[in-house]
């Protein structure tokens, strides 16, 4: 069992090829059309949040994208103006609701949503110390930064390295 001659090792088999480049392909277009056109849930129970998240973020952009649309058609007439947003947005809507359908986004999804039950997630008071360390620790470094700054720039100015017109925007000699 994978025993090695002579520091040679040993030879291990190769997996089939899962088909040509086109005919996978092909296959897999064929799958997401007929998708398109069913009504049923794949494994309905399975990975729920995910989905409703991944539906409610993808309606989002859609719903800017109409809304986008809507002012472009602004001067056209009420029919035009209300109706292709109205169609484009039925028929996204369809396509939002067939891509989180289709069974291997869904397998997808599910695997994340697992992945995601497994994080320890920190408490709200361990959040909330930190939280405070880091926009404190933010606060005090702008502090400091500003107060170098400042002693610089008077110090340079003292010496006449550094010198401001006052007509300008800061450290501008314009005007």
């Amino acid at each position: 069992m994978g025993k090695v001659r002579d520091d040679v090792p040993a030879s291990k088999a190769s997996k089939p090829a899962k088909g040509g480049p086109a005919g996978g392909s092909r296959r897999r277009v064929g799958r997401f059309l007929a998708n398109l056109f069913r009504a049923d849930l794949y494994k309905p129970m399975q990975g729920r949040h995910a989905r409703i998240y991944t539906a409610l973020g993808l309606g989002v952009i859609v719903a800017l994208g109409l809304w986008r649309l809507y002012e472009t058609l602004i001067t056209s007439a009420d029919a035009v103006r209300f109706g292709v947003p109205v169609g484009v947005g039925l028929a996204l809507g369809w396509l939002i609701f067939r891509v989180v359908q289709y069974p291997p986004f869904v397998e997808f999804l599910i695997a994340t949503e697992a992945e995601m039950n497994k994080v320890s997630w920190t408490s709200r008071d361990d959040l909330y110390r930190a939280t405070t360390v880091v926009l404190t620790t933010v606060v005090l470094m702008a502090t400091f930064l500003f107060g170098v700054d400042w002693i610089w720039s008077n110090l340079l100015q003292i010496i006449g390295v550094l010198k401001f017109g006052g007509g300008g925007a800061f450290g501008s000699n314009a005007g």
